[in-house]
């Protein structure tokens, strides 16, 4: 009876990689604090929000 002969692999098997962390960095925030018609930062003025670039704003009327 004949039986086959295992084979030695000669290339050693790569290490498993551990994942990449994420190379993003920016802060989790929130769409509505930035103006929709020039994506600048929106500011707190009382009961508004207020673009400084364009003039636009949001009163807090405008949330509901």
């Amino acid at each position: 009876m004949h039986y086959p002969i295992a084979m030695h692999n000669p290339t050693p098997t790569p290490p498993t990689q551990k994942p990449q962390p994420s190379i993003c960095t920016l802060p989790d925030e929130h769409h509505c604090v930035f103006c929709p018609t020039c994506s600048s930062r929106l500011e707190d003025s009382r009961c508004k929000l207020v673009c400084r670039t364009c003039s636009y704003f949001l009163s807090c009327a405008d949330f509901y």
